[in-house]
């Protein structure tokens, strides 16, 4: 337990010392789409609440995702080429005990993210509220650790950041704005809304979205088990492919 927190706090040093790209890039798009659907969608909305606020919500939770991911996943491949790699496999650290320190390291850079975009960007919601500070903060933690997880996963198989910026591009962010972030799923035709509701990424956005404003396309508790479910089974994998990827790595 001792090595993983040693491991937690290696990985939060090491974003802070990329604290300026670790937090100007997610805001900076940020004020961008909220300026360009201020000026474009005002004084429409979605039962009843302002479509920026709506928006402002997803825009949160995508952050914590991108950052949650490409936390880790940056850390390993970069120990692959450099070298530093070998720590892991000689430290007596257990598989699990590797992914989770990446995973709350994730977690933590999500959230300072997050925190500190709220702060620069929220004049621009002044309707902006947090009905579940509780659920808000769970939510929260679900999402850090399982994109932290699959971060992990991805950064143990893959060889060169080409392959994150792939993986990036043409999955993640496809995902995430087919999920629900810059309009409601309820408002999709048949059979799209059911597609939509298959998206995983659909349950940390719309959970987010209900603990903050109070407004959910699918009930916020069936997304609150999908996320659980879903980060307990990235743990037993992450397990797996980090003993996997280490041994190969060590012979």
């Amino acid at each position: 337990m001792t090595y993983m927190w040693a491991l937690y706090a290696r990985e939060v040093k090491r974003f802070q010392k990329l604290l300026i790209d670790t937090l100007l890039s997610p805001i900076i798009q940020m004020v961008l789409f909220l300026t360009v659907f201020g000026i474009t969608l005002q004084g429409q909305d979605v039962e009843g609440i302002p479509f920026v606020t709506f928006v402002f919500a997803g825009l949160l939770m995508m952050i914590m995702v991108n950052s949650s991911f490409s936390n880790p996943t940056f850390a390993l491949i970069l120990g692959k080429n450099v070298g530093t790699i070998i720590d892991l496999q000689l430290a007596p650290i257990k598989p699990g005990s590797i992914g989770l320190a990446y995973a709350l390291a994730a977690f933590s850079r999500g959230l300072l993210t997050i925190l500190v975009a709220m702060l620069i960007t929220v004049w621009f919601v002044p309707e902006f509220t947090i009905s579940n500070p509780f659920l808000m903060l769970v939510a929260l933690l679900l999402t850090g650790i399982q994109f932290g997880l699959l971060g992990v996963t991805f950064g143990m198989i893959a060889k060169n950041f080409e392959s994150l910026t792939i993986v990036m591009g043409f999955v993640l962010q496809p995902m995430i704005f087919l999920a629900g972030i810059f309009y409601p799923i309820a408002s999709l035709p048949a059979p799209f809304d059911l597609i939509s509701r298959f998206n995983p990424l659909h349950h940390n956005i719309n959970l987010f979205r209900y603990t903050t404003l109070g407004y959910a396309d699918t009930h916020p508790m069936l997304s609150l088990a999908v996320i659980a479910g879903i980060t307990i089974v990235m743990y037993f994998v992450v397990q797996r492919v980090t003993r996997t990827a280490l041994r190969k790595s060590y012979s």
